[in-house]
């Protein structure tokens, strides 16, 4: 039997995990709210652009979803795997949606989601339960085609059809004990109502109560926010980011912190409360900082990059490149969009965070980065392209000593030499050989000396003995300069071919012999083995 397989997996992931968020609004936000009706839509319009006109057939486990040829779904959020597992645990191990996919009955089916396995084996499993609710374009262990539409053509029959979104919001029936609204301790101001549910998290193991108090508490925030008292707001966040990363505390509940980071990082107000206020003393910790950040995804990424770039507090910058840093590829794709800000030094940190990061997603335009009008830019991309590493990257550092950019060249060398670049020794030596009779160019070829030195390899040990031993009657001083540097870099790559060339200067007088001694004694005492240490 032939089955729909969806053009990219990322659409299926992008698709399921949209569902699974409908799910969480449902068991988290009270009826009426206005998440709920939005992320039912979302996933109705996701999924139907994801069929396609096809019918999708998946199985469910513990650990995700897979095609029923058995390839899997592998989903690097891990949204898709939460709701494969919530599907198991309710012993559906196979689900098929088909192309006319219906908003009621997905509506209906995350409602029945939210009840717990064992209230849905009461009432007489998944299957029953939908059958009885009308859902025709939904079904449950069953990916056979023919059995499909017997099944769906005996609903139809039966005229019942599930309740459409408006009329489901409307209903004073509710789905879950999670929209059941909780009544009011008392009409204290919204702050001092915060507090004490802010007490009462601290200390309850309850999950379902758990999550009817973090309900009822990001309802005072919501309040806060539109009263513009936001700094009322921060004891919640730093709340919910010390249970969020707690893995002492249950799986639902650690879920249910992630959520509601969530839903206070949809506001940009309460975000560049956050941003502006760390330049006070008593700014939020940056584990808070870093969870709602990560929480706030995309938006709340590109606010803090914004902040990063108006902010003329340096300790307030460092601290948002070290928190944006901290998310890794998630940051990444957003700061690609906006690396074409003007200012010289706003891109100058992006291109360390790039580094910090070490994303090779990020190596492109830190090759374009190479050509920006700003040196200080160009520095930052050369250093950033040498921490991610990787043949593109080595290749555009070589690029540079190609290149006319010769202010670059200092830091190009250096980092070709911290990754140890062997491509890269022909350009090198071509700056060592360059003919320079007055050696005006000796800063240049002693970096290209200490990055041979580092990359450790001794192709080149014919060449330095050559040049060690050569004759130069003008700008003798830098001559010798250089040849101490020739020596001490043929003493790091400890080759025993170099030992007679310097045994021969080891007796001159002066900073070369003595250089020559110290290449003499470090070659001898290593055994041969470069600078000693392998």
């Amino acid at each position: 039997m032939d089955f729909y397989r969806p053009p990219t997996n990322q659409g299926a992931i992008d698709a399921l995990a949209s569902v699974y968020r409908a799910l969480r609004a449902w068991k988290f936000y009270p009826k009426g709210h206005p998440t709920r009706r939005g992320s039912i839509k979302h996933a109705h319009s996701a999924m139907l652009m994801l069929l396609d006109g096809n019918d999708l057939s998946l199985s469910c486990s513990r650990t995700g979803f897979s095609f029923p040829d058995g390839e899997r779904i592998t989903d690097a959020t891990r949204l898709t795997v939460s709701l494969s597992y919530e599907l198991f645990i309710r012993r559906i191990q196979k689900i098929t949606f088909q192309h006319d996919l219906f908003q009621e009955d997905l509506l209906d089916f995350v409602k029945i989601l939210t009840q717990s396995p064992e209230t849905i084996q009461k009432l007489g499993g998944v299957d029953n339960i939908m059958a009885e609710h009308g859902i025709r374009s939904i079904w449950t262990n069953e990916f056979d085609l023919s059995v499909i539409l017997g099944k769906r053509s005996r609903v139809e029959s039966a005229g019942i059809i599930p309740q459409a979104l408006d009329e489901a919001e409307g209903s004073d029936d509710p789905a879950t004990p999670f929209e059941q609204q909780p009544a009011q301790a008392d009409d204290a101001p919204p702050e001092q109502q915060l507090q004490a549910l802010l007490e009462r998290l601290a200390t309850t193991s309850d999950e379902n109560i758990y999550a009817m108090l973090l309900r009822q508490a990001i309802g005072c925030a919501d309040m806060l926010i539109a009263g513009h008292e936001l700094a009322a707001i921060i004891p919640l966040v730093e709340l919910l980011a010390r249970h969020a990363f707690d893995e002492m505390r249950s799986p639902s509940m650690r879920e249910f912190d992630r959520f509601a980071l969530e839903q206070l990082s949809m506001g940009d107000e309460f975000l560049r409360f956050l941003f502006d206020g760390m330049e006070r003393s008593d700014s939020m910790t940056k584990i808070a900082l870093q969870a709602i950040i990560s929480a706030g995804g995309p938006s709340a990424i590109k606010l803090a990059a914004e902040q990063m770039g108006n902010t003329g507090n340096v300790t307030a910058r460092k601290t948002l490149a070290t928190l944006l840093s901290s998310l890794g590829e998630e940051a990444v794709t957003v700061l690609l969009g906006m690396i074409g800000d003007k200012r010289w030094y706003f891109i100058r940190n992006i291109c360390a965070i790039f580094g910090s990061i070490a994303s090779n997603n990020a190596t492109p335009a830190l090759v374009t980065c190479l050509n920006h009008t700003d040196i200080r830019v160009r520095k930052e991309a050369v250093r950033s392209l040498a921490k991610i590493g990787g043949r593109d990257a080595e290749s555009a550092l070589i690029g540079i000593l190609r290149g006319s950019d010769k202010e670059l060249y200092p830091q190009a060398m250096a980092s070709l030499g911290g990754i140890k670049s062997r491509k890269s020794l022909i350009e090198l030596t071509r700056i060592l050989s360059a003919k320079d009779m007055f050696l005006k160019s000796l800063p240049l070829k002693m970096d290209a000396l200490a990055a041979i030195a580092t990359i450790g390899d001794r192709q080149v040990t014919a060449l330095l003995v050559e040049m060690l031993t050569e004759r130069h009657l003008l700008a003798s001083n830098r001559w010798k300069l250089f040849k101490v540097a020739i020596a001490q870099c043929l003493g790091k790559l400890g080759d025993i071919r170099a030992l007679p060339a310097l045994r021969g200067y080891a007796s001159s007088p002066g900073e070369l012999g003595a250089a020559c001694g110290e290449a003499v004694e470090l070659i001898e005492r290593s055994g041969g083995m470069p600078d000693g240490s392998i």
